[in-house]
């Protein structure tokens, strides 16, 4: 070793080991997502190895093979396609099975390889002790990934529930996640994979926490989030090596009009975690319409909406046309809401802002058309209506007012925030035009869509 390298405290190629360079590759192409490849390493390695007296060696690579085989099948989502294919997919190959095994595996092998008695003397001492560092490592990694499939299968199934989804605790049973098995594995030769994990985990985290934010119609607090899921999804992103993908994520549209995955470079939960993004910030867009509207002229924002992954404004805007709709609000119930509610969203936390009673706690956060001024003696109906249809998920609640004739449709989109679609003059409670709008709508707001959908990105 140099001086120079002995300063920076760099080690010569000359002491790293045969076997520490291969998992570095390794772990290095499992974190780039290049699974094939990095399976095709420890086989070949493995092929080569049959010759050679160190067993644990040969153990160790037969377990990494499985993990490429099942960190494939992670992030192709194909635990979540499975359930549809349950007759010709076998228990034993799914992701579940194998990360259980290799549980086992490595478990196993981090109490057998330590050295002890004659073995500390042996030559393959320290390969056995490094061996069985990595191993015990893993094991924590594997713990995580097995508590990811859950979470993921629990994300999957709320889309299609008939009842609010807790975002707050989702992001609780997320930290705890990372709590209890990101310390774990910190070893070098497996800090790539610890940085996958981390960034797969906290840019997921960072959205749920963006979709609690809006929601509560927290401007800042929501930006921040947005800001910092966008961050950690680029970084995810950059760690696959340029050649293998586009630079842009391209979104096709299959003949149902569901976007397809299946013409993106990146693996299949990436490309749903890039759509979830896309969708928090179409909804952005829409709750604070508003206030957007104050930094920029009309015909800009409604181009910059436009260029939303989803365009809710247009589909607003093309069903009022149709629908010859009087007005379309989107009401928020500020009362008992954590944090005060000021002009817009905003709101300095440490400003004091007298609580809403009344009429007043309730307010309009987008109105279309936005340039038509509110009329007021609707506002006592919508009111009465908005506690009538408190907790009727999926479901649409109507009146009619005779003076002066209007009818009033009503959907609860999530706890503290409504849809409301008025019409002057009479019109029919079960219309399927209408109906459909408004719970297709709402669903779509309430992140029921998009988490229905995550199965749909399944890849084999």
């Amino acid at each position: 070793m140099s001086s120079k390298e002995s300063v920076l405290g760099c080690p010569n190629n000359s002491s790293v080991t045969h076997e520490e360079s291969v998992l570095e590759h390794y772990f290095q192409l499992l974190s780039q997502s290049n699974f094939d490849k990095a399976k095709e390493l420890v086989d070949n390695e493995k092929d080569g190895h049959k010759f050679s007296t160190a067993a644990s060696w040969g153990e160790t690579l037969q377990c990494l093979s499985q993990l490429a085989t099942a960190e494939r099948s992670y992030c192709n989502l194909v635990f979540l396609g499975q359930k549809r294919f349950t007759q010709i997919v076998r228990s034993k190959d799914s992701a579940k099975s194998i990360y259980s095994m290799l549980l086992q595996e490595f478990q196993r092998m981090e109490t057998f390889l330590l050295p002890h008695g004659d073995r500390e003397r042996s030559s393959s001492a320290e390969t056995d002790k490094l061996l069985a560092h990595i191993s015990g490592q893993l094991s924590f990694f594997v713990r995580g990934r097995l508590k990811m499939i859950e979470f993921f299968e629990q994300l999957s199934s709320l889309g299609s529930l008939k009842q609010w989804m807790n975002f707050e605790d989702l992001v609780m049973i997320l930290e705890e996640i990372v709590k209890d098995h990101m310390k774990g594995f910190h070893h070098p030769l497996v800090v790539s994979l610890k940085t996958v994990f981390c960034l797969e985990c906290e840019s997921l985290c960072h959205m749920l926490n963006a979709q609690i934010k809006i929601s509560s119609w927290n401007f800042l607090q929501a930006t921040m989030e947005l800001y910092q899921a966008h961050a950690k999804l680029n970084e995810w992103g950059s760690k696959i090596p340029i050649k293998e993908v586009a630079l842009h994520i391209p979104q096709v549209k299959s003949t149902f009009g569901r976007s397809s995955s299946k013409s993106s470079p990146y693996p299949p939960i990436y490309t749903w975690m890039y759509k979830l993004k896309g969708h928090l910030l179409s909804k952005f867009g829409i709750y604070f319409y508003g206030v957007l509207g104050k930094q920029t002229i009309p015909i800009e924002l409604k181009a910059n909406l436009s260029k939303a992954p989803e365009d809710i404004f247009n589909r607003i805007q093309a069903f009022h046309k149709k629908s010859d709709a009087s007005n379309i609000y989107l009401i928020l119930d500020t009362q008992n809401l954590q944090c005060p509610v000021g002009d817009g969203g905003y709101h300095h936390p440490q400003k004091y802002v007298e609580e809403r009673v009344g009429l007043a706690s309730y307010q309009p956060i987008f109105s279309f058309p936005g340039e038509r001024s509110i009329y007021q003696p609707h506002w006592p109906n919508i009111i009465m209506l908005v506690d009538h249809s408190r907790d009727q998920i999926d479901k649409i609640y109507f009146f009619m007012e005779k003076r002066p004739q209007s009818s009033y449709f009503i959907s609860q989109i999530e706890p503290k925030i409504f849809l409301v679609v008025i019409f002057e003059g009479k019109k029919n409670e079960k219309d399927s035009g209408i109906n459909t709008f408004m719970l297709d709508l709402s669903s779509q707001l309430r992140c029921q869509t998009i988490m229905s959908s995550l199965k749909n990105f399944a890849r084999s």
